[in-house]
């Protein structure tokens, strides 16, 4: 019997059973959890209910991870149809997910305006400029082209120090929530809030599809620093959250123009 065969005769014995499931998604680098079950189960693919609230997370990632208590692993397969009447999905084209989906130790938000990381090497003195890719509240990572970059600085365990500016309008809102003289770790000339951290690569790997790098970095925010960086995740937080409640709310509302 192929894997293929064992998977589908886990989701069919789940099925029948009516044992829930759990949906993870990642919205903008906010985790998505949702408990659903099984309706049908055809050759290739299952069916099953989604809210209105979720169904927008499904459309934007076009893929979901699949947890259950009949499940031995995590599943990730493929959305390949929304039906809004109905307000359910079809999900195909099952494996194995890899280790270590789903658990998310922080929080990680993707930013929304570009938000430029200025990387020092302590060891060489090399400088780096390079976007945020998302950012937590212990670290961030980045995106780099690799043709225009050498991989031998982008080595786990280099220790780096990391500067990041964020917008005015943060800016202001970080001087009402404190009365604490400025940190060597931030400060805000012309409105714009500057932190530094220190910390070291963890991680870098190639992005697929694409001629960028990804590098993660462990960074300890202090004081001032991390009152900045909660503050800038919390903000995130809300926005993506009410981004994805108005995207639900288009998917429904292009259904009734068509319906």
């Amino acid at each position: 019997m192929s894997l293929r065969d064992d998977l589908f005769r886990l989701l069919s014995q789940t099925s029948k059973n009516q044992s829930e499931i759990k949906l993870l998604n990642v919205y903008k680098g906010i985790p998505i959890s949702f408990v659903t079950s099984i309706n049908s189960v055809g050759n290739f693919e299952i069916s099953v209910p989604v809210s209105k609230q979720k169904i927008a997370s499904l459309y934007h990632q076009r893929e979901t991870y699949l947890l259950g208590e009949e499940l031995p692993f995590m599943l990730r397969s493929q959305v390949i149809s929304l039906n809004l009447a109905k307000d359910n999905a079809i999900l195909a084209n099952f494996e194995v997910a890899k280790p270590g989906i789903g658990k998310r130790a922080q929080v990680r938000v993707e930013p929304d305006e570009p938000l430029i990381a200025l990387i020092r090497f302590i060891n060489s003195g090399y400088e780096l400029v390079a976007p945020i890719s998302d950012i937590s509240s212990k670290g961030a990572s980045i995106a780099v082209e690799s043709y225009l970059f050498s991989n031998k600085k982008l080595i786990p365990g280099n220790e780096i120090t990391v500067s990041i500016s964020f917008s005015d309008i943060l800016s202001q809102k970080i001087i009402r929530l404190t009365t604490k003289p400025l940190l060597r770790t931030a400060s805000w000339p012309d409105g714009i809030v500057t932190i530094t951290a220190r910390g070291k690569i963890v991680s870098i790997f190639n992005e697929p599809y694409q001629n960028n790098l990804r590098a993660g970095m462990r960074l300890s925010f202090q004081d001032l620093a991390r009152t900045v960086v909660s503050q800038y995740i919390s903000q995130r937080q809300a926005e993506i959250i009410r981004d994805l409640r108005v995207l639900s709310e288009e998917l429904y509302r292009r259904k009734k123009q068509l319906g």
